[in-house]
């Protein structure tokens, strides 16, 4: 299994370049997907670690749908952020970097 990331789930492509900027900036590993069947092939190799959305409620909609049927077998459920009306980019990627913090560094099971 690779290393866990952040899934950049949007249709907006200016806001999915600008996250992930700054997630490669501060040193995260990022997955940019702008179509459903690229979220759910991100998800369907348990590495994802949070998703951010944008502020398009269908963005989130889709993640929710996804995350929810995702396996129980791929881990526990992956957090969905979603960015608050005229929330900024920056807030956004911390958001998403406090989340995954103790998500990262929590030991594998050896089973």
């Amino acid at each position: 299994m690779s290393s866990p990331r952040i899934v950049v789930y949007a249709t907006d492509r200016p806001f999915r370049l600008q996250c992930e900027a700054r997630l490669r900036e501060a040193g995260v590993v990022v997955r940019l997907a702008s179509r459903q069947a690229e979220l759910a092939k991100a998800l369907g190799d348990g590495t994802t670690a949070a998703i951010i959305v944008g502020d398009d409620g269908r963005d989130a909609d889709v993640a929710r749908e996804l995350v929810d049927a995702r396996p129980a077998t791929l881990g526990p459920p992956v957090p969905i952020l979603q960015r608050a009306p005229g929330e900024s980019i920056e807030k956004i990627v911390a958001r998403a970097l406090g989340v995954t913090d103790t998500s990262m560094m929590q030991p594998r099971s050896s089973k």
